[in-house]
């Protein structure tokens, strides 16, 4: 049933009664399937039962649960359907899809098999598995990181760990050894990184930029030649999912988008951390007695920071690292905000995206941030939602701020132009209103995005040589902008500009000096492409031309883009596309929308690896084309958002 926006607004505000009896009215006229997965406690289908009707009309629910009590305790009318653990054919068989051999002379190139001088110790160690899937799957993620000629060497820490003949089938704990053996195999900054992962709560998606930021700022990426710390902590998290320590919660068409973290993982992640005193855990009904250790990361899953002020934080004078996610939906106050900024002075990481603030106490002067320059360390500072238009010029102070993030507010807000002495400021993320100092910035790489209201000069300084990503909406003209003032921003790599209510008809040639650019997106009219597209932009990968109605069929200057991946045009004054043969070698994704199209014809040879087509039902394509998947909804929707 479609749910807007604001209907998921509502349901999050209602109490467990109010949703029972809503779902109840939903479905009391409905045949339906209910799948509720991974349950722990029967308390929970008993609050889901009463909300939903026995209305004779065949419906179901299918629950998942890896406890036997709890799916015997859901009725008499139930029927349990145990999953048995895989037989050793399945198991080596999942071992073999996830393990694999290449440039090893003792592999069969059609099957990837195991070399057959090694099979007899792989099965040996998947047979320790006893059939568990995860067991196996961490096994294979470990396995996979070595060359086949470095398996003898592993037996003996591995039946240190793994006795599968000491456990019960359907005992957990050996997957908890196999674990650890997997987490003693990775180098010290994986193991960082991994046991980061136990702040965030059971089920949680997580954003794989928010989590990149933080690694970075919390110190765990080590510089590498030639590659910002993001780049490199993209490729940490991408080890940890090769090893299949990270499950993947959201991919777009080419990259991913979301992670999760399995909850055996992250228990066991939580549980080394204490070991360590790496991080530590709000989440039980009652709070703990303070902790002997001096807190150095701390998360809050179920206290808001009203009651999280209340404690008693002599094991927080300490603290580096401060995440809340509040699953109480408490209002809080600004002085339970500024309380924290006097007792928490050593903060590095303070995010407070899941808070909600009550709106009535915040002043024309910005009180919410009145006094952060007391937390004199701070690298990352996250809020989101709150009515709030501008940032005191205290700000200013945090000398080594490197990540401000004001998601999610309700108007754009005015940064004070002390915002230029945070010079290690490298992401700047939420709605900000030009203009604002700049031009010491030198480390910003994220300026995402500015609003230029009409009449306004926009031109952003030469002195922004680090900056990848830039979007900016324009309402109105804005006086005197070209393109060349962007052309100075050699190492751009993402540029989103939006003209609203304005005619815009720039020429694209000063992006020529953009020779790094990945995505770009422009909307609102254009002056006539360039003949020589793929000259200028060789390593484009996503282009997007939204309202530019011209009418000349642009294919002939972007088909010769050599690595254009996706390509995204919306109400162009065209009524027939034409690639010839050989064009858009890379093309995979192709989005053509407007009342004017009619036809696309692809000659042979052309678009070879196209994967993907959003087109208007009218229109007339090749009969090829017709065995390409049509896309049914197009997800970039947002502005912070990018295909890659």
């Amino acid at each position: 049933m479609p749910t807007s926006k604001d209907e998921l607004e509502m349901l999050e505000k209602m109490e467990t009664e109010d949703l029972e009896c809503h779902l109840h009215e939903l479905l009391k006229e409905s045949r339906y399937l209910v799948v509720i997965d991974d349950v722990w406690d029967a308390d929970a289908w008993a609050s889901l039962r009463r909300a939903l009707p026995n209305n004779k009309k065949g419906s179901r629910v299918i629950i998942t649960t890896r406890i036997k009590l709890v799916a015997e305790s859901f009725g008499r009318r139930k029927y349990v359907h145990e999953l048995p653990f895989l037989q050793p054919e399945e198991s080596w068989e999942l071992f073999c899809k996830i393990v694999m051999f290449p440039d090893y002379d003792g592999v069969d190139d059609k099957t990837n098999r195991c070399p057959p001088r090694l099979e007899e110790l792989a099965k040996d160690m998947v047979r320790k598995c006893q059939g568990l899937p995860l067991a196996i799957v961490i096994l294979g993620g470990l396995l996979s990181r070595k060359h086949p000629d470095e398996w003898p060497k592993l037996p003996g820490r591995f039946w240190q760990h793994v006795s599968g003949d000491d456990f019960e089938s359907h005992d957990l704990a050996h997957v908890t050894q196999i674990l650890a053996l997997s987490f003693t195999d990775l180098p010290h900054h994986l193991k960082l990184c991994f046991l980061y992962l136990g702040l965030f709560p059971e089920d949680f998606e997580i954003e794989v930029e928010r989590l990149i930021r933080l690694w970075v700022v919390e110190g765990f990426i080590q510089q590498a030649e030639g590659e910002t710390l993001e780049e490199t902590a993209a490729e940490y998290l991408n080890e940890l999912i090769d090893r299949n320590l990270i499950p993947i919660a959201e991919r777009t068409w080419m990259r991913i988008r979301r992670c999760r973290v399995h909850d055996l993982l992250r228990d066991f992640a939580i549980e080394k951390s204490k070991e360590l005193n790496f991080l530590h855990i709000y989440d039980g009904n009652v709070y703990s007695a303070p902790s002997p250790y001096k807190h150095r990361r701390l998360a809050s899953h179920s206290y808001g920071l009203k009651r999280f002020a209340s404690f008693d934080q002599s094991s927080n004078l300490h603290l580096r690292t401060l995440l809340f996610f509040n699953s109480e939906n408490e209002s809080a106050q600004i002085g339970e905000l500024q309380f924290l900024y006097e007792k928490l002075r050593l903060l590095r990481v303070f995010d407070l995206e899941e808070i909600i603030f009550n709106h009535s106490q915040e002043t024309e002067h910005g009180s919410l941030l009145d006094a952060i320059d007391k937390l004199i360390h701070l690298r990352y500072f996250r809020i989101s939602g709150f009515k709030m238009n501008k940032i005191p010029p205290s700000i200013g102070n945090l000398q080594t701020l490197q990540t401000l993030e004001c998601s999610e507010f309700r108007t754009s807000i005015m940064l004070p132009d002390e915002i230029c002495n945070a010079k290690q400021l490298r992401h700047l993320i939420g709605c900000f209103k030009w203009p604002f100092r700049v031009e010491n910035l030198t480390d910003l790489q994220t300026l995402n995005y500015i609003e230029v209201d009409d009449r306004m000069e926009f031109n952003p300084s030469r002195n922004l040589i680090n900056l990848r990503e830039l979007v900016v909406i324009f309402n109105g003209e804005s006086k005197g902008f070209t393109l060349d003032s962007i052309g100075r921003l050699r190492n751009l790599q993402k540029l989103y500009l939006e003209f609203k209510d304005t005619v815009w008809n720039p020429t694209l040639q000063p992006l020529y000096h953009c020779q790094r650019l990945l995505q770009l997106r422009l909307d609102g009219r254009i002056g006539k492409l360039p003949t020589k597209m793929h000259e200028f932009l060789p390593n484009l990968k996503y282009l997007s031309l939204f309202g530019s109605n011209m009418d000349e069929d642009p294919m002939p200057s972007l088909e010769k883009v050599p690595k254009l991946t996706i390509l995204d045009l919306c109400f162009w004054g065209v009524n027939k596309y034409v690639c010839i043969a050989g064009g858009f070698p890379q093309l995979e994704i192709l989005y053509l929308l407007g009342c004017h199209v009619k036809e696309l014809q692809v000659d042979e040879g052309g678009m070879p690896l196209l994967r993907g087509l959003f087109i208007p039902n009218n229109v007339s394509i090749p009969e090829r084309l017709r065995y390409i998947p049509v896309l049914k909804n197009w997800g970039l929707v947002r502005i912070d958002e990018w295909p890659y």
